[in-house]
């Protein structure tokens, strides 16, 4: 299943035609970041199901007429978590490196370091009746601050920052070694996926990632190559995005 999502996010990303114009601006990193959060929202709904107790009571006397191989399995259940866990690990490694170059390549869009196209995309929002791609909105910081800055101001950033935080005092905490001289280490704070499940659901809230909303009225095909024309000829009108 983690395959399956991977795989199908991250084609729905690197292909579809309302991301052509994030695309032109992140490039691959979108896919990259954006297919393990679909892989992370699914085993972080999976996480919590093997250390439900009157769950696995439940599950387990729903089995009693299976097999005793298939009952065994539900002993297992730390494993499992465990093996979730590490899932969760990896996958947050990845989007969090994809998502430190997509904020960098939005700062450098916005200060029109790449091509033409870019740059028009990055203005969009500066004039009336038009909605932005680009979330970094701020000019008035030297370009080299602003992505910590953006990191600690935007919700996606800032919640991001916490459950990372998070996540790596409970995956330290959960060695073998803590766990056997500092239980209560580990035990309290295991805890602390309160806020770390707090955080997961206000990630996505500010919608940083965009994608194009009126591709009828707005062709990429003809109007990519015609960013000067936006809002000037009726074939081209301002792209709008929406998150």
């Amino acid at each position: 299943i983690n395959i399956f999502l991977f795989v199908w996010y991250y084609l729905f990303y690197d292909r579809g035609d309302n991301f052509f114009y994030t695309r032109h601006i992140l490039g691959s990193a979108l896919a990259w970041a954006r297919a393990p959060a679909a892989v992370l929202n699914f085993n972080c709904m999976l996480i919590l199901l093997p250390v439900c107790r009157n769950l696995l009571s439940l599950i387990r006397g729903s089995l009693m007429c299976c097999s005793r191989t298939m009952r065994k399995q539900m002993d297992k259940n730390l494993t499992f978590h465990k093996l979730v866990a590490y899932m969760i690990a990896l996958m947050t490694a990845v989007h969090i490196v994809a998502h430190l170059l997509n904020v960098e390549w939005y700062n450098n869009s916005r200060q029109g370091v790449y091509d033409e196209l870019s740059t028009a995309l990055s203005d969009l929002a500066d004039t009336k009746n038009t909605t932005y791609l680009n979330p970094i909105r701020i000019t008035n910081l030297n370009a080299q601050d602003i992505p910590i800055y953006f990191a600690f101001t935007s919700i996606a950033g800032l919640t991001g920052v916490i459950i990372t935080l998070a996540l790596i005092l409970m995956i330290t905490s959960s060695m073998e070694v803590i766990r056997r001289n500092y239980f209560e280490v580990f035990w309290y704070t295991h805890h602390l996926f309160v806020i770390f499940f707090a955080g997961l659901v206000i990630h996505g809230i500010g919608g940083i990632v965009r994608r194009q909303s009126d591709m009828e009225e707005h062709n990429i095909t003809i109007c990519k190559d015609q960013a000067d024309d936006w809002g000037k000829i009726p074939e081209c009108p301002n792209p709008e995005f929406e998150g």
